[in-house]
């Protein structure tokens, strides 16, 4: 076990959603909560810290959006705001996918060690 604790955050469409979890104990769950949380706050949400989070509201409506500009912005938060950044690698890298409708959609794909989990920021479900 590690000495890791923090607020279990999976919402019930995810895949690996546990119902009866509470908290997480895993430094990778972990990881992977506070970066959700980093990029998916706007910065002045945060009282006392006005420059965490990701303005992504901001790349929604772009019509020229410039996806390493959000993906250098998310790799700063991250290495800012992310503790376990401190212990591991957490890197943020721009790409395309194709959902099932045939659109083109960006998202940020997330490596922790070597771990892929591609988040999609800015995805019209």
């Amino acid at each position: 076990m590690a000495d890791i604790r923090d607020f279990y955050m999976r919402a019930d469409g995810d895949p690996k959603y546990r119902p009866d979890q509470v908290e997480v104990y895993d430094e990778i769950e972990a990881s992977i909560n506070q970066v959700k949380m980093t990029l998916l706050t706007n910065k002045g949400e945060v009282l006392g810290e006005p420059s965490f989070g990701v303005q992504v509201e901001q790349y929604l409506f772009e019509f020229e959006l410039d996806p390493f500009k959000l993906s250098e912005d998310a790799n700063n938060q991250i290495q800012k705001y992310v503790g376990e950044a401190k212990k591991r690698k957490i890197h943020a890298t721009p790409m395309y996918i194709t959902d099932k409708r045939d659109r083109k959609v960006y998202v940020l794909q997330i490596n922790i060690d070597g771990r892929r989990s591609p988040f999609a920021v800015l995805y019209d479900n």
